[in-house]
């Protein structure tokens, strides 16, 4: 394991380096996306790309143990699987109901995580430890409320349909936690990645390939996405299950992941303000003031789950 030298107490900063890692991955995403991609399948497919390139590379590198129950095997795939699905789904709602109300349901998965890991894994967490995770999952609902141009009301089925995407991404890694019982990290790193493969392949175009390669014949965006995908992105994620296989409770390991948002808000609004300007966020004083608050929640939050 890459991270096995440290020791166990360390899961805590592993999990919050894991989220600052893949909240930097996600803003540079968003700049991508703004500024060199012609469209989101065509960030999809290089998404797509490093799955399989890593996968590839990590599945020679680090096979199962032939000792390896194959309930984990199945279950490390599955987690993949799920959150392929989950992400997918939250993509197409995207275009039809505002940002604040979608990321402020999704961003409720660590309650899932907590609960799902006490019915299936009988972790039980104390009445301080619930009262952390909330206070994660509030303040970054809260940070997640951003006005829209779109201004819909969600209908029922839509929410209905945040939830489950909620729910499947707690379940993923409930199942991560389950097989990192017997699988390493590195182990999960892959087949996480081809379980997670399988949704967005079905979510390409056919002119996805020929906007693929006209971005890749430009210098600068080749080592900028790669930069994004083939190194913060993974670093992100192989810290994330190295803090859930060496953490006391998955519950706790996914909120302190949880606060991605908060640290694509803090890189989103550095890169919008001054000289910078490489996006265009909304920085007035009373966005920032309500984001501070949430911030604040947040972060006492993670101090609870860190003390306790």
């Amino acid at each position: 394991m890459f991270l096995s030298f440290l020791p166990t107490e360390s899961w805590m900063v592993l999990a919050v380096l894991g989220a600052a890692l893949v909240g930097i991955g996600n803003s540079g995403e968003k700049v991508l996306s703004i500024r060199y991609m012609p469209d989101a399948t065509t960030l999809m497919l290089w998404l797509a790309v490093s799955l399989i390139i890593y996968s590839v590379i990590f599945a020679i590198l680090y096979p199962f143990d032939e000792s390896v129950p194959g309930s984990h095997i199945i279950a490390i795939f599955g987690s993949g699987v799920m959150y392929g699905i989950a992400i997918t789904i939250l993509y197409r709602i995207l275009r039809t109901t505002d940002a604040s109300i979608i990321f402020s349901i999704f961003n409720t998965s660590p309650i899932f995580v907590a609960i799902f890991a006490l019915l299936l894994l009988d972790q039980l967490l104390t009445f301080s430890q619930w009262g952390s995770i909330i206070l994660v999952v509030l303040g970054i609902m809260i940070l997640s409320r951003e006005p829209s141009e779109l201004n819909k009301k969600p209908k029922i089925y839509v929410v209905m349909a945040l939830i489950i995407c909620a729910g499947l991404a707690g379940l993923s890694q409930v199942a991560s936690s389950y097989a990192l019982t017997e699988v390493t990290p590195e182990n999960g790193f892959w087949a996480q990645r081809i379980g997670a493969l399988l949704p967005i392949l079905f979510n390409l175009k056919r002119n996805s390939f020929g906007k693929f390669w006209d971005t890749v014949k430009q210098p600068r965006v080749l080592i900028f996405v790669l930069l994004v995908e083939a190194v913060i992105m993974p670093l992100g994620h192989l810290s994330f299950l190295t803090a859930m296989k060496i953490g006391h409770s998955v519950a706790l390991v996914s909120a302190l992941f949880g606060t991605v948002p908060l640290w694509v808000f803090v890189i989103s609004t550095v890169l919008s303000t001054g000289k910078l300007k490489i996006l265009s966020e909304n920085i007035n004083p009373r966005r920032l003031f309500m984001k501070s608050i949430a911030i604040t929640v947040t972060v006492l939050g993670i101090v609870g789950i860190t003390l306790l």
